[in-house]
């Protein structure tokens, strides 16, 4: 039997670079503030231009924003699409990032502020949820994780073998790099506090798929 090809996480890798190409400022390292202001999700934006429901999820700040999400979402989407396939997959994916936005509301109504949303994270953490679910045990380059290849790099260095571990210790090391950068940006981590939003997604989605993942 011919393996699937997991066709959306290449898609959406692929609107996500094209986005951010198109937007970057190589010399400031910002996309344009004009792409966040039109097609990024605050509450005002929400009600005339309701588009951004979903535009939001497909525009990032930075290089470092943009590459950190999309190797997460590559790593997760490439072992999971298959399993729950292709239709399930980008509910999922959507159905995450759209529940990232109560919580984000939420914390701005909270500390008196608002902010411009933006960003595939909170769909990408519960896309993350139901991986560590179906596929927790497949094996993925140490290096790929954050924290954890602050020791890989200079063992893979030194010694010249690549180190792998099972999917669900690098998704642990996502979660608490979150967990550090919330604590590390109160009372400003609306962003962080998001991609709880996103967790949730994942839960009630792996409640829908239970019994129906391809082996």
């Amino acid at each position: 039997m011919e393996e699937e090809w997991p066709v959306v996480t290449f898609i959406l890798i692929t609107i996500n670079l094209a986005v951010f190409l198109f937007s970057y400022d190589l010399f400031t390292n910002q996309v344009s503030e004009e792409t966040i202001q039109t097609f990024g999700l605050s509450p005002e934006q929400l009600y005339i231009r309701p588009y951004v429901l979903i535009t939001h999820m497909f525009v990032h700040a930075d290089i470092i924003h943009f590459m950190g999400n999309m190797l997460m979402l590559a790593i997760v989407g490439l072992v999971t699409e298959t399993k729950i396939g292709t239709l399930k997959f980008v509910l999922l994916y959507l159905f995450s990032g759209l529940c990232v936005i109560p919580f984000a509301f939420l914390m701005e109504y909270l500390i008196g502020m608002v902010f411009i949303l933006v960003g595939a994270s909170g769909a990408i953490f519960g896309v993350m949820f139901i991986a560590a679910v179906i596929s927790g045990g497949e094996e993925v380059p140490a290096i790929l994780i954050p924290i954890l290849n602050i020791i890989a790099i200079p063992y893979i260095i030194v010694s010249f073998k690549n180190i792998k571990v099972p999917l669900y210790i690098a998704i642990v090391f996502y979660f608490l790099l979150n967990l550090l950068m919330m604590f590390y940006n109160l009372p400003y981590s609306i962003g962080e506090v998001a991609h709880f939003g996103g967790i949730f997604g994942g839960i009630v989605g792996i409640s829908l798929f239970t019994g129906r993942v391809k082996q």
